[in-house]
Order: C-alpha cells, then structure tokens, then sequence
C-alpha cells in the first residue's frame, strides 16, 4: 500500500526584490514521488537543492503552492491546522541539530513523554512514564535518563533522545532530516543502525534527507535525486549506485570520497564545478545544463520530464529527467 504521494508539488516563496519587485523561489518545482508502507527512501542533492523544503512540506510545516501531497489516499494539502492535528500521530520528524531540536528546560522524560500528554491523553502518569523508559532503551538509553537534562548528553546522545521522542508514538512515517550531518563517522554510523532497527521492529516508512550518499546507501531501498527543486533520478539503490544514469546522479557519486590514493585523484578532476544557479532565475530548460558535461543546444530550450526506463542489467525500472537518457 502506498503510504505517501506527491504529485506534481511545487513549494515557492514570495521573496521581495528592491522597493517594489518581487520574485518567486521555486525551492521545490514539480515533483512527484510514492512512498510505500515500510519502505526507506532517501533523498539526496547538494546544499539548496530543495530536499528539507520538500520534507517539511510532506509534513505541512510550510504550505504548498500547488501539487496534491496524500496521505494514506487522502489529500491533506489543504487541511486546517485542526484538521491535521490527528493526523500528526503518525507523521513524526527528527531535525538536522540534535541538542538544538530539545527544550533545555525540560527534562528528558519531559521530552519524549510530551506527544503521548498531545495525542494520547487517556495515558495516566504511570503509563506515560513506562512508555518513555521503554522507548529510551529502545534507542540505547538507561531509564534514569529520564530526570536528567540535553545538555548533559553528547550530540548522538540528544539525537537518540530526539529519536525516542519521534517514535515514541509509533508513527506510520518518520522524516529524517539531515540526522546525522552534524555527528562524527562513527556515531552516524550509529544513529543509521538504530534507525534500521526502529524500522524493521515497527514497519515504519522513513523518509531521508541526506547529502551522504554512503549513508542513503546504509538506509534506504530507493534513492530521489534532486536539483533546484526539480528531480533529476529516482531508482532502487543498488541500481542506482552500481549504474547512475542521470550526470548529475555520476557528479554527486564522483564526489564520495575514496580511500585509494591510485583512484581519488582522477576521481576529483571529474567531479561537478561551477556554482549552484539561484533558484530565484533557475536556467532555462533543463535547469541542470549549466553544469552538464553532456548538454546539447536543445537542453537550453526544453525541460526534461521524468520518464521511466527499465535497466536492462537488473530489470528494475527507473525515472529520469534527462533528454539524453536513452544515450546514458
């Protein structure tokens, strides 16, 4: 069953210009995207390509512009901040800055009990508090966590706590949001286990914003690329790594580094230059072609859909947005 789709959603901001003039930001611009129950799916472009704006849109914390978001076949694009208020059970988000993303005047069994005291008020105080500890040492945590404050927890610590706060409602979804960029290799490597762990415990669907690849890799079954707000690739994972289509997909796995000093150099010379264009005036047509190796005059002129193909390697189908697909 499909948890999530998006169809055709546009996010973009009124953003003033001088005294008069004003101009729209097209953070995210037309895409669409299914979500099945207990799936990973991760999404992935550099700094400004959209991926947060478009998570938080599933999740009604910025309005659309235009486009239809369902949630278990039911449009809730529109929905009243009343109307969303029952539904927000089973849409849970983990933030990119773990001690940021907890109130320091609470305390940690504050934290994680405070969406049971929201969205399930027939919990008395004992029941609230047993629910808590079990999700803490769900997440790795000692009971008498519970009576101590974020600030004396390191960075992965909070984030567990983040996370027990999350998933302490068993949600049917769970947006991740850059969990694990502000944390070193080996505690990322962490939080990804635990976050496997949740979702093969609780079926729970995840949506993954990342800029990691070899993490998305880690996590999840299949992989959107996004550009300035447009989608350039989706496919399975495996696939999408072992074969990238799109030159954008090959630019951003180029620039994963590797430990082989006989490989990294050339590697390097490779990867994508030039600046990000401004989403405010995107390029014409393909919005990628001022970076791409393998634009054609007709890339200045016409804007690529996504269009399925099916890998003749592996048999899976894949959607790119790329005039020259069938080339790749």
């Amino acid at each position: 069953m499909n948890l999530l789709e998006l169809q055709n959603l546009k996010v973009w901001f009124d953003v003033r210009e001088g005294w008069r003039g004003r101009r729209a930001l097209r953070a995210v611009d037309g895409v669409d995207l299914v979500l099945r129950e207990g799936e990973a799916l991760g999404i992935v472009g550099e700094s400004g390509c959209g991926k947060s704006t478009l998570a938080r849109a599933v999740l009604r914390l910025v309005p659309a512009t235009t486009g239809r978001i369902l949630w278990l076949g039911r449009a809730i694009e529109a929905t009243s901040v009343a109307e969303m208020r029952p539904l927000r059970r089973g849409l849970q988000i983990v933030f990119q800055d773990p001690l940021a993303s907890l109130d320091p005047r609470m305390t940690v069994g504050e934290i994680v009990a405070e969406p049971l005291r929201v969205h399930a008020p027939e919990l008395d105080r004992a029941a609230r508090r047993a629910a808590v500890v079990d999700m803490l040492a769900r997440v790795g945590l000692p009971a008498e966590s519970v009576n101590r404050y974020p600030h004396e927890f390191s960075g992965g610590q909070c984030q567990r706590i983040g996370i027990a706060r999350a998933m302490v409602l068993r949600p049917k979804l769970l947006v991740c949001d850059e969990p694990v960029s502000a944390l070193d290799v080996s505690i990322q490597a962490q939080i990804v286990n635990l976050l496997l762990e949740l979702k093969r415990e609780f079926g729970t669907s995840i949506l993954f914003v990342s800029h990691n690849l070899a993490v998305v890799r880690r996590l999840c079954e299949r992989v959107l690329v996004l550009y300035l707000g447009k989608p350039m690739e989706l496919a399975e994972t495996d696939d999408l790594y072992a074969r990238p289509r799109h030159p954008y997909t090959r630019a951003l796995l180029d620039a994963v580094p590797l430990p082989d000093p006989a490989l990294q150099p050339a590697r390097l010379n490779a990867t994508l230059g030039g600046e990000l264009p401004s989403p405010l005036a995107p390029p014409s047509g393909c919005v990628f072609r001022t970076r791409c190796p393998r634009a054609i005059d007709a890339c200045a002129s016409t804007v690529p859909e996504m269009r399925e193909f099916a890998d003749q390697s592996s048999g899976q189908a894949r959607s790119i947005a790329c005039l020259r697909a069938e080339e790749f």
